[in-house]
């Protein structure tokens, strides 16, 4: 009686085994578009270099690559953090026409989007594990998007981020429990909002579509003395995968979000952030009295408060303070069993407080230090069997060091300690070198473990269901609490080059990646279920990432994955796509005019146990035209997007099927 999801121009590129993989049917629109892509796109880039576009100076060309803010929590150039970045920036985020934070990944190399449904989108790293999140940390100005209720993960956080909102995106693809702890396990998603003093003072877009695709975004922003502020609405919706198909996903969220921002003195800043997230969301099956359909209803509503404080010489302090709560209600009637309701429901809540000193010691030395406290209860007597709250602690002391042994040579070493009121101690280190072959060419080794932790389902579950006559009690899913820490080893080569005269850049990796325990759902005697630690798998993959801007008016995109995945002693034997292709092509044209094309294409894959849920091998396309103008004082933009151009595919297992969608974006800004 659980729903059916919970069962959450010098380099030359080699592109020919994905393209053997997807010359099926469903693949050959994605490779017919990356043909268009290049063909059209060379000869457009080309024209407009020649014609219309101002040459880039020999500043653009010299220029270094924009810093990256989150990875070992000191602002580091892209040739010295300890791994593999893909940035999306404000730019690409508006001209990509991803309507939400899920969809935006499909442009990280190496990330599978899909959901059990259309209303719970979720992105995966290299490995779908499981279809909630739960194995990728998302933070938001370093506030976690993590839930540790029933689902728990990211699935449920993801539509609470308002793209317009973004200045940037530092996605590092690989483990980062050095720096953020337990969770980081598979990809770490850092989302940098906007300042409130560099947001317009007004902003309206619209999104009208086909499959119920209505989208209101509002925002305003205004000063008062010292202080800036910015305020967001937004109602969006869709009615999730094709209609038709006996899957229950319409999906509605409305939210809110505040920012403020002030330099109350010199040396001083601080940031306030409020806001509420209302998600209704479908869930349930046609036909199925086990997940009958209905409406699972979210409210997340949080505070946060951060500062930065400028000390004497070379050192920084900053705190960072932030309160979450999660409301959901989900319930249906169980048939066969009347009068059995059915119940997900319970309240979240949790607080985060986090203090770090950074310091530079000499031009050779920077470190950051700093500890952390947190405590998430949640109260849910259908769940846990109790009205008291089931509830967790963490005390968390971090550090990050860099040396710069010589000019060639960057050390970084990262250690993340926490004291878990459940789990007990735990540590996660890191140690990456990089070396720098000259100016422009960076080779990176290291070796990270990474975690994560269990939910608090996964560690005190009872879901008991009680009637008047025998059998009296039924217990479904009840935790012996004694399931541990997943763990993963990660050993890793990099190269990141860069070509300034030719605007090009290509970043590489290659891992081994090996995760012990791995925590699995097993049946015991009849309805009963418990959480185990078994097994794992081990998983060699490699990447790239190439990105090209030949003049001020074109970008190109190109990433592609390799990998290779080995199960040990374990049974749900989820596998990932061997192959995965993300290419993208941005152009401005004259008069305003803009094109985006996008290609992604994948292997065959299994979001669940293989099999008759396998996906084939599929491509896709997405492509946007744009025209802007400027009349007064209020820039327009009108926007027809769409996206999977060659028609509806499969998008989690074969039933389950996202339809072609086409829909018109209008913006205004002041």
């Amino acid at each position: 009686m659980a729903p059916a999801g919970s069962a959450p121009l010098g380099v030359v590129v080699e592109v020919r085994p994905l393209k053997r993989r997807l010359q099926r049917p469903a693949a050959a629109p994605g490779l017919r578009g990356l043909r268009l892509l290049v063909v059209l796109g060379l000869h457009v880039a080309t024209t407009q270099a020649s014609a219309d576009s101002a040459p880039l100076s020999e500043a653009d060309f010299f220029a270094p690559m924009a810093p990256v803010l989150s990875v070992t929590r000191l602002a580091q150039p892209l040739a010295e953090v300890p791994g593999a970045v893909t940035v999306l920036d404000r730019d690409i985020i508006r001209r990509s026409g991803a309507r939400d934070l899920a969809e935006l990944l499909r442009l990280v190399p190496g990330y599978m989007v899909g959901g059990f449904n259309g209303a719970n989108m979720s992105a995966a790293y290299h490995m779908p594990l499981d279809e909630y999140g739960q194995r990728n940390l998302v933070l938001v100005d370093g506030r976690s998007l993590y839930g540790s209720g029933y689902l728990g993960g990211t699935v449920r956080g993801l539509p609470t981020v308002v793209l317009d909102d973004i200045e940037r995106i530092e996605v590092l693809r690989g483990s980062n429990s050095a720096a953020y702890g337990a969770n980081a396990l598979f990809g770490v998603i850092n989302v940098v909002t906007r300042h409130a003093a560099d947001v317009e003072r007004r902003r309206l877009a619209v999104n009208v579509g086909n499959d119920g695709i209505l989208d209101l975004t509002a925002g305003v922003a205004w000063a008062v003395p010292g202080v800036h502020h910015r305020l967001t609405v937004q109602r969006m919706g869709d009615d999730g995968y094709l209609p038709g198909t006996g899957v229950n996903d319409a999906r509605r969220v409305a939210q809110l979000h505040w920012r403020a921002d002030a330099v109350p003195d010199a040396g001083l800043e601080w940031s306030w952030r409020a806001g509420v997230s209302d998600l209704a969301l479908g869930m349930g099956y046609e036909g199925n009295v086990g997940d009958a359909p209905r409406t699972l209803h979210q409210r997340w509503l949080y505070a946060q408060w951060q500062a930065r404080h400028e000390l004497a010489g070379q050192d920084a302090l900053r705190w960072s303070l932030a309160w979450d709560r999660i409301d959901v209600t989900d319930r249906y009637a169980y048939a066969p069993l009347p009068p059995v309701v059915v119940d997900f429901g319970g309240r979240e809540q949790r607080v985060a407080l986090d203090v770090q000193h950074e310091r530079r010691w000499s031009d050779a030395w920077r470190s950051v230090l700093g500890l952390g406290w947190s405590r998430e209860g949640i109260r849910s007597r259908p769940l846990f069997d109790t009205d008291a709250e089931v509830a967790v602690q963490r005390g968390r002391a971090f550090a990050t060091l860099e040396w710069r042994a010589t000019p060639r040579w960057v050390v970084n070493a990262g250690l993340y300690a926490t004291d878990h009121s459940r789990l007990g101690l735990s540590a996660w280190p890191r140690l990456m070198v990089n070396h720098h072959l000259n100016e422009h060419h960076t080779l990176r080794a290291g070796v990270t473990r990474a975690g994560r932790e269990p939910l608090l389902f996964e560690q005190a579950a009872n879901v008991r269901y009680r009637f008047p006559t025998p059998p009296y009690e039924i217990a479904t899913v009840v935790s012996s609490g004694t399931v541990g820490l997943e763990r993963l080893d990660v050993r890793e080569l990099g190269y990141l080059g860069h070509w300034p005269q030719h605007g090009l850049s290509v970043d590489v990796r290659l891992a081994r990646e090996q995760l012990r325990d791995y925590i699995e759902e097993v049946r015991l005697e009849g309805q009963r279920r418990d959480f185990v630690n078994r097994g794992g798998f081990v998983q060699h993959s490699l990447e790239y990432q190439l990105r090209w801007q030949p003049n001020a008016d074109t970008r190109w995109w190109l990433g592609q994955v390799w990998t290779n995945t080995n199960w040990v002693d374990a049974r749900y034997l989820r596998q990932p796509p061997k192959r995965m292709l993300t290419a993208g092509w941005w152009q401005a044209l004259p008069n305003g005019w803009d094109v985006a094309v996008m290609v992604f294409g994948q292997s065959r894959m299994s979001w669940r146990q293989p099999g008759t849920s396998s996906l084939p091998g599929r491509g896709r396309v997405d492509v946007r035209l744009a025209h802007r103008w400027r009349s007064a004082d209020t820039d327009t933009e009108l926007a027809l997007g769409v996206q999977s151009l060659g028609g509806a595919q499969s998008a989690f297992i074969p039933s389950r099927v996202l339809d072609r969608r086409v829909y018109l974006t209008l913006r205004l800004t002041q």
